[in-house]
C-alpha cells in the first residue's frame, strides 16, 4: 500500500510540473503590467507548430525592465504548448519566447509581462 501511494504522489509531480503554463522570474509588489497578449492558433492536423513571440514586438519599444513573465495555457486539458525562454527575460528590457504544440493541437496561451 506503501508503494501504491508513493506511485501516485510522483505522477502527481509529474503532472504539475509538465503543465503547460510557464513562469520566468518573480513579481513584486511595486511592478506593473507591461503587456498581455493572447496567442490563437488554430490546429493543423498531423503538424506541431513552432511559434515564437518576441517583447516587445517590432514597431514598438520598452524601456521597463523585466521582472517576471507568466505564460497561461487556457486550454482546459492542459493540452497547451511546450515554452522555452529564448533569450531576454527577467532583468533584461527584451525578451523572445518560444511555444511548440503538440501534434494536431492548437494555441491558445496568454502572456503577462511585469515590469519596473
Amino acid at each position: 500500500m506503501k508503494v501504491f501511494v508513493q506511485i501516485c504522489v510522483l505522477f502527481a509531480f509529474y503532472a504539475v510540473t509538465h503543465s503547460a503554463s510557464s513562469t520566468w522570474g518573480v513579481r513584486n509588489s511595486t511592478d506593473l503590467l507591461i503587456l498581455s497578449k493572447n496567442i490563437f492558433q488554430p490546429a493543423i492536423a498531423h503538424k506541431s507548430q513552432l511559434v515564437y513571440y518576441d517583447i516587445p514586438e517590432k514597431s514598438h519599444s520598452n524601456f521597463k525592465v523585466i521582472s517576471v513573465i507568466y505564460l497561461q495555457d487556457k486550454f482546459t486539458n492542459s493540452s497547451g504548448p511546450s515554452n522555452t525562454l529564448y533569450y531576454g527575460g527577467p532583468g533584461q528590457t527584451f525578451a523572445s519566447i518560444q511555444m511548440r504544440t503538440y501534434t494536431g493541437v492548437g494555441l491558445n496561451v496568454t502572456i503577462l509581462v511585469y515590469g519596473q
